[in-house]
């Protein structure tokens, strides 16, 4: 049941963590100048902040459509019902993006009532539009993904395991760590049965990074406190779908606790910025510090901001 409050509720992520590290300010308008932003009277620089915040570059927006599509084949395979081809799935993708496309040219007014039911792309709202390599590129990463999917190790294991269990399928999930609620997106989580595992499986459609295996632990972490499963009986799987590469994790204790401790350190931080910690009110937008980078450019809150590089 919506409730209307006028401060968000405090929680962490990952995802809350990295946009804190990148730039303050950013952070600022993603969590806490959009709260609201979706009300009708809400004032226009919550709406906007809503807005902008909703934005999606190409490369994003590919990753969530895939996401998408391979959670619906494995759903589908689950419940006995017709899978998808590789074209099928190639197409369905397609839709996705044309769809976000038109919404970004023909439907920007309807985006700017509704952001969330409209799309509008980074590329289209702060740029000329698509150019053919950024297409072409789309196409290609498209092809590639989803042929690499269907010789995955994980699709593989499933296609061909005779007994196993599913725990998660691009689940939504949250568990408690020192009071503070902690949000993970998990992709995929079976039990080979076989071998008495759990396999942690997360889709990656981009380029391989060191903070893969960090994000892995919070979800080792996630199993063993709100299921009670053993660190010792998780596998963490990276699926990297560009290149076709498979990276598999035993984590250790150790690490698990590294983990928390990192995350126990990001929630001291971020509380720093709070004015009324019970309340989750923020402090003013310019004790935020701006970090002026490289990526400001593909940032969506740009026109907020007057550090812009060239």
């Amino acid at each position: 049941m919506y409730v209307y409050r006028d401060y968000p509720e405090f929680s962490w992520s990952n995802s809350r963590h990295k946009t804190f590290l990148e730039c303050n300010r950013k952070y600022y308008h993603q969590y806490y100048e959009s709260h609201n932003g979706w009300e009708y009277e809400a004032p226009e620089e919550n709406k906007a902040a809503y807005r902008l915040k909703n934005l999606k570059n190409i490369p994003i927006l590919l990753g969530d459509e895939i996401h998408k599509v391979i959670d619906r084949q494995l759903k589908n395979f689950l419940n006995g019902k017709s899978l998808f081809t590789e074209d099928d799935m190639i197409a369905l993708v397609t839709k996705g993006l044309n769809k976000a496309y038109l919404d970004s040219t023909r439907f920007r007014m309807h985006w700017l009532q509704k952001p969330k039911r409209y799309q509008m792309l980074h590329e289209i709202y702060y740029g000329n539009g698509l150019s053919p390599d950024e297409i072409s590129s789309a196409k290609t990463k498209l092809q590639l993904c989803l042929n690499n999917f269907f010789r995955s190790k994980t699709y593989q294991d499933i296609l061909n395991k005779l007994e196993m269990h599913v725990l998660h399928s691009e689940d939504f999930q949250t568990f408690e760590v020192n009071g503070v609620d902690v949000f993970v997106v998990l992709d995929f989580v079976y039990k080979d049965v076989s071998q008495g595992k759990w396999i942690v499986v997360d889709w990656k459609t981009g380029k391989e990074s060191e903070e893969d295996r960090k994000q892995l632990a919070l979800y080792a972490l996630f199993l063993s406190q709100k299921h009670d499963i053993p660190i010792e009986d998780i596998v963490l799987r990276n699926e990297y779908l560009l290149t076709g590469k498979s990276q598999e994790y035993q984590l250790t204790q150790f690490e698990i606790n590294s983990a928390q401790v990192l995350m126990n350190e990001s929630i001291y931080h971020m509380l720093g910025y709070l004015e009324n910690p019970a309340r989750n009110k923020p402090l003013s937008i310019d004790q935020f510090e701006k970090n002026s980078s490289n990526k400001c450019q593909r940032c969506n809150f740009k026109e907020k901001c007057e550090v812009l590089t060239s």
